[in-house]
C-alpha cells in the first residue's frame, strides 16, 4: 500500500508538469502567445528570487534576509557578466557556502 501511495503521488506530481510540454510540441500558437510564453520563465524566476530575499513576518511587512542578499550580489554579477547559467548557479552555492561557513 505505502508504495502504491509513493508511486501514484509521484503521478500525480508529475502529470501536471510533463504533459504539458507533451502536448505544446504537437500544438501549433500564434507568434502573439509565443512571444507572451517566452517571458513566462523569466517571470517565474524573478518571483522566486525575490520570494528568497524576503522573510514574511506574522505581524508588518516582510524584512530582508541578508544571507540570501550578500550571496546574490556575486551571484548576480557573474549572470549579468557570463551570461552562462552553470557559472550563476556554481558562484551561487559558492557564495552561500562561504557565507555560512565564515558568519
Amino acid at each position: 500500500m505505502i508504495v502504491l501511495t509513493i508511486v501514484l503521488c509521484g503521478v500525480v506530481t508529475w502529470g501536471p508538469r510533463v504533459v504539458p510540454f507533451i502536448l505544446s510540441k504537437k500544438l501549433t500558437f500564434s507568434k502573439g502567445l509565443n512571444e507572451f510564453l517566452s517571458y513566462l520563465p523569466m517571470c517565474i524566476l524573478t518571483a522566486l528570487f525575490v520570494q528568497g530575499l524576503l522573510v514574511q513576518q506574522s505581524q508588518g511587512l516582510p524584512t530582508f534576509n541578508n544571507e540570501n542578499i550578500l550571496a546574490s550580489l556575486p551571484t548576480i554579477a557573474v549572470g549579468v557578466i557570463s551570461r552562462d547559467l552553470m557559472w550563476t548557479v556554481i558562484v551561487g552555492i559558492i557564495s552561500m557556502a562561504a557565507l555560512r561557513f565564515f558568519m
